[in-house]
């Protein structure tokens, strides 16, 4: 079947962190899809008595590669995953679960199966629209992952046991106060600083160089004036409206599709009310007097001292069974009589009435059979697609399959990575999904890509026949902008220079406002800031990193986005614990979160050292 109408996979990742392994997150995997005959006959990883195949290994490396598609735009292949070290990573996952298991299994270690099913019951995913454990729910997610309940339940047992044992290791630690307090201090000190701006742009916009000095810049700088990559594509298009041809819907179909759809063509009865509550049977007496003497809802709110609440728009499913007929059988603009529910005694005022409403068969038959139409057309574009990838397996190629099915070829003489043809206009026949463009750049030249998803709109396939690399542009034809960026390194350069000049005439005794003033620059005083930065994003790093390694007066300049900024360090204000509890305990209790950590690492080191660990990976060099 296609990948693009594979259900994507998801994975519950279990990660140390803060002394305990995170509740995993349901694996919504692909099926077993590496099956005898890839992997040798041994186990992949032994851990202890446990040994994991390499098939195991690999289903899981392939829903980690999933949860991390949506990063690389669906496009990180295994070789790139495998050079990131993704599969080291979900080795060692499954290394550290499992020697965790080994140890959970020796100290006698479990859990009760009703704590399974509360675990479970309490996961927001598989509660409903008003906050309710919907079984249902539960059921369609597993069954898109292709798992049993039994499978999940174990899956979810073991992992409340691995998480009784990392807490039992990092669970109720406390960062000692002679580590917190002085880091707590150090943290949040801050700092104010005098600043000098020296923007770029307002220094003497340099005159025309020498073609020569043009022509050295040019060269030195050709990665900036480069033409992007160009490729010529041929792709061939699988959209709903081509497998949709000659399909037939006809007037039963319509007819059958009215009538399992026909509660959502059905409109209730709705009301508009106001009411006050009262929970007492005495008042709601006095209500109800008041009522008989026709005064009106505001009127006996106020002598009651209750509240009117407008409930809008309401059917009679939204409503207690107790006030169904009273609202609904009452007229516009009437008054109810005292009702008593579970909630106290209502006195209810109607509003506007919408009655209800049916739209019949010929009003709604043209949607229905346009959605009918999609529906099979949807349904004929995954066969279409099956027998396309059956003919390109049996070697035709993609003009010959678009002629064998009557498909749209698309053909593109060069396009960038934007959809844009080198003069720099988009072109038209380019489909629009992000995607197209990914596949077209990540497939190599004369190969043909996986059939993948356009959005809504269908399918494409591709072939890349030719790549025209990156390549400088010739001098001609980018003399202006190469004489622009000339201009303004100069002018940054002079901006540069000036900085450096005050920060020498402040070092040898002279104020800062006094030597911005002969260069007719502004003094600004920042607002506190931290190690981390502060003052918006105005302050370089730099000039935050020497604020805060000198006394006061340090000064130092670093560029910044507009060109070159001077500081000289105002004030040194310490932070008082005390005034910020808040923040003084998030420190806390990060710094407490890693020492807990460390904790759990120390006793995975010394699991793998007493139980022992063994990863062949011959068993996993195979590329897929």
């Amino acid at each position: 079947m296609l990948d693009s109408f594979r259900n994507a996979s998801k994975s519950w990742v279990i990660k140390l962190l803060f002394g305990l392994l995170i509740v995993s997150f349901l694996a919504w995997g692909v099926g077993d899809m590496i099956r005898g005959g890839l992997f040798g006959r041994g186990p992949a990883i032994e851990v202890g008595s446990r040994e994991i195949s390499a098939a195991e290994v690999m289903n899981e490396f392939k829903r980690d590669m999933d949860a991390l598609q949506p990063q690389f735009g669906g496009k990180l292949t295994t070789a790139d995953a495998r050079r990131l070290g993704l599969l080291d990573r979900t080795i060692d996952t499954m290394v550290t679960r499992t020697l965790i298991d080994e140890a959970a299994h020796r100290l006698g270690l479990s859990t009760s199966d009703q704590a399974v099913v509360d675990k479970v019951a309490a996961e927001p995913a598989f509660r409903n629209e008003v906050g309710q454990f919907d079984r249902d729910l539960l059921r369609r997610a597993l069954a898109r992952a292709g798992w049993s309940e039994d499978e999940f339940m174990r899956q979810e047992k073991a992992n409340i046991v691995r998480t009784q044992v990392a807490e039992a290791f990092g669970g109720g630690v406390a960062a000692p106060s002679l580590l917190t307090e002085p880091l707590i201090r150090w943290n949040r000190e801050t700092r104010v600083a005098d600043t000098v701006s020296i923007k770029a742009s307002a220094m003497p916009l340099p005159a025309t160089p020498e073609a020569a000095v043009l022509e050295a810049y040019y060269k030195a700088n050709a990665t900036s004036f480069m033409a992007p990559e160009f490729r010529a594509v041929t792709a061939l298009m699988l959209r709903s409206s081509d497998a949709g041809r000659g399909i037939e819907i006809t007037d039963d179909m319509v007819a059958e599709a009215y009538k399992a759809r026909e509660d959502e063509f059905h409109t209730p009865e709705r009301r508009a009310i106001s009411q006050v509550v009262l929970g007492d049977e005495g008042v709601a007496e006095k209500a109800a007097d008041m009522v008989k003497a026709g005064k009106d809802l505001a009127a006996i709110a106020k002598d009651l001292s209750a509240s009117v609440v407008d409930l809008g728009l309401v059917e009679k499913g939204d409503l207690p069974d107790e006030l169904v007929d009273p609202v609904f059988q009452a007229k516009q603009g009437a008054l109810t009589a005292p009702v008593k529910t579970s909630l106290g005694w209502h006195v209810i005022k109607i509003g506007q009435v919408v009655p209800e409403a049916v739209r019949s068969l010929d009003q709604v038959k043209s949607q229905l059979a346009k959605d009918l139409l999609h529906e099979k057309s949807v349904d004929r574009l995954s066969e279409l697609a099956n027998q396309v990838e059956d003919a390109l397996g049996g070697g035709a190629t993609l003009e010959e399959t678009a002629g064998r099915f009557q498909l749209p070829l698309i053909r593109v003489a060069a396009m960038d990575a934007k959809g844009r043809s080198p003069a720099g206009k988009v072109i038209a026949d380019v489909p629009t999904s992000e995607s197209f463009l990914d596949v077209a750049f990540h497939t190599e030249q004369g190969t043909e890509s996986q059939l993948t998803e356009i959005d809504n709109e269908g399918l494409f396939l591709l072939r890349v026949d030719s790549i025209t690399p990156p390549q400088p542009k010739a001098l001609a034809e980018v003399r202006a902008e190469v004489l622009a960026a000339w201009q303004a390194e100069q002018r940054r350069n002079a901006a540069k220079e000036l900085a450096d000049k005050i920060v020498e005439k402040v070092k040898s005794g002279e104020s800062l406002s006094k030597v911005a003033a002969t260069s007719s620059l502004k003094v600004e005083t920042t607002a506190p800031f931290t190690r981390e930065g502060g003052d918006g994003s105005k302050l370089p790093p730099a000039i935050v990193t020497a604020m805060f390694d000198g006394q006061i007066g340090a000064t130092a300049s670093a560029a910044n986005r507009d060109g070159w900024m001077v500081a000289q360090l105002d004030k040194v204000i310490a932070f008082d614990p005390k005034a910020d509890a808040k923040i003084a305990d998030q420190i806390r209790q990060r710094t407490t979160n890693s020492v807990a950590v460390d904790l759990v690492d120390q006793l995975i080191a010394a699991l793998q050292s007493d139980i022992g660990a063994k990863v062949d990976r011959s068993q996993l060099a195979h590329e897929e």
